[in-house]
């Protein structure tokens, strides 16, 4: 086929990235630059303008893009606008006389612009990401005369997703929410549920006894609560907890993140659609780390449709926010008290004076139970001896600093402004403009994060929310950390 005068290169790129992740592939910056050379081959060297479409652009997209020249064009939404967005453009240079068009799609909806780009004797190449996702639309359009069109394997050798390593994490933290205690004895239950999630090759407990070991992290406490004859005395125990590094705690955020939001849509969303929030930039292998882990424990499953659901009816809370409403709770409570710790069995009536998460059954009695349990299982409290009694301790856990640090820059924000209380949206606004330009956010992805923040620290009286108005009072947990940066 002869080359045009003027080429021009339009790529819907989370039409073709969504399609490479999903045949479990890297959607990597290795692919613009293959479709650079191709272009510009196709085009006889006469590539005049390239643009890319996107919600947003990974990092490492937006070097390549930057290093052959090709325009970003950030858009609204995953799906229309990119399709509206190209198909403005290609008009526009269709009338500026250029005369080859390399599409990247395999969306349907850009069938009308190609029959008018061939309609208008042009030369149209077609790049799409999986033969397999084409509708017989699409794949009809693309016998017709004037048009050439290849897989996108046809230019770049496509790489596999590396290994999983998510799954062995979120299992155990799983078995943590379920309440299981890591390290210990055998329930009867625990390592029966990591060999049926394919975590364990079998039931073998010493196979268990390695995975704990890989992943999680021994601390010894020497006024661990032990039950005695006269009630409770202090010994020295040692507890396993996951060690939750910054990559994992990465991987926990976005795994977090999906749960709620298919929790939220009982119908389920696609895997374009789960691309948001945390993983709005991923390049592939953090989604398919998420979708494994929580296929893999049975949390979600994938339907006929390519949509994934939740399985259980309690997730809307995910992995985090019951941890940040157990920590807030037993800190502000530890703090008012200016004690160390609090009789273990005032924890359950603390959490649910004003419950957790939302809904009618907030304060029920097994919801709160449940979450208590969980805090312990995964560390973020602790039974210390204190006079012969069992208490409840808050745990440095990194599962808990995110609050903590919300906490913070919130009552430096607006501690000052109390007893007066700020507009909800006013607060709202801070916590979008403070996370605008950081790599990793303290206030979340979306406006359902803030005001989960809001919401926990609320119920734990570290503030007060009412009728779209919030007061940051003066605490001591806030005053403990207010001059921190």
């Amino acid at each position: 086929m002869p080359a045009g005068n003027k080429g021009v290169l339009l790529v819907d790129w989370d039409n073709l990235s969504s399609a490479v992740i999903k045949r479990g592939h890297l959607a990597e910056r290795g692919i613009v630059d293959a479709l650079w050379r191709d272009a510009t081959t196709r085009c006889g060297g006469h590539l005049h303008y390239k643009h890319m479409a996107a919600v947003r652009f990974d990092g490492t997209i937006t070097t390549a893009m930057a290093e052959h020249l090709i325009d970003a064009d950030v858009v609204v939404s995953l799906k229309e606008q990119a399709d509206i967005h190209l198909t403005v453009l290609a008009m526009d240079y269709l009338h500026q006389g250029c005369d080859h068009f390399v599409l990247v799609t395999g969306d349907q909806d850009f069938i009308p612009l190609i029959r008018r780009l061939l309609r208008d004797g042009c030369l149209v190449t077609v790049v799409y990401g999986d033969p397999d996702r084409l509708s017989p639309q699409f794949r009809g359009i693309l016998t017709l005369p004037g048009l050439d069109s290849l897989c996108i394997d046809d230019i770049y050798a496509l790489r596999k997703l590396p290994p999983s390593t998510c799954r062995d994490v979120i299992g155990l933290l799983e078995l943590q929410r379920r309440g299981f205690i890591l390290g210990g004895r055998e329930t009867g239950e625990r390592t029966a549920l990591l060999a049926d999630w394919r975590i364990l090759e079998n039931e073998d407990e010493s196979r268990y006894w390695a995975l704990v070991e890989s992943v999680g992290r021994k601390v010894t406490r020497t006024d661990a609560a032990a039950r005695d004859k006269s009630g409770f005395s202090p010994r020295s125990m040692t507890r396993t907890y996951l060690d939750v590094a910054p990559g994992r705690f990465t991987d926990l955020v976005a795994v977090d993140f999906v749960l709620r939001r298919l929790a939220a849509r009982p119908k389920g969303y696609t895997l374009a659609q789960l691309r948001t929030g945390p993983l709005q930039t991923d390049d592939g292998p953090r989604l398919h780390r998420v979708l494994d882990a929580l296929t893999g424990v049975r949390l979600v499953r994938k339907g006929a449709d390519d949509t994934y659901a939740v399985t259980v009816d309690d997730l809307a809370l995910g992995y985090l926010e019951p941890l940040w409403r157990v920590h807030a709770a037993l800190t502000m409570e530890c703090y008012r008290r200016q004690r160390r710790s609090i009789p273990y069995r005032n924890l359950t009536n603390l959490v649910g004076a004003s419950g957790v998460g939302q809904g009618p059954d907030r304060r029920a009695a097994g919801r709160i139970n449940q979450v208590v349990r969980y805090a312990a299982a995964a560390g973020v409290v602790d039974a210390v001896a204190v006079d012969g009694e069992r208490h409840a301790i808050t745990v440095d856990s990194p599962l808990t600093r995110p609050i903590e640090a919300a906490y913070h820059e919130l009552y430096r924000a607006f501690a000052d402004r109390a007893p007066s209380p700020v507009p909800e949206n006013e607060i709202l606004e801070f916590m979008t403009v403070r996370d605008r330009t950081r790599a990793e956010p303290v206030f979340g992805y979306d406006s359902r994060d803030r005001h989960r923040i809001l919401r926990v620290l609320a119920q734990s009286r570290a503030l007060t929310w009412r009728d779209e108005k919030v007061t940051v009072p003066r605490t001591r947990w806030g005053d403990s950390g207010s001059s921190s940066a």
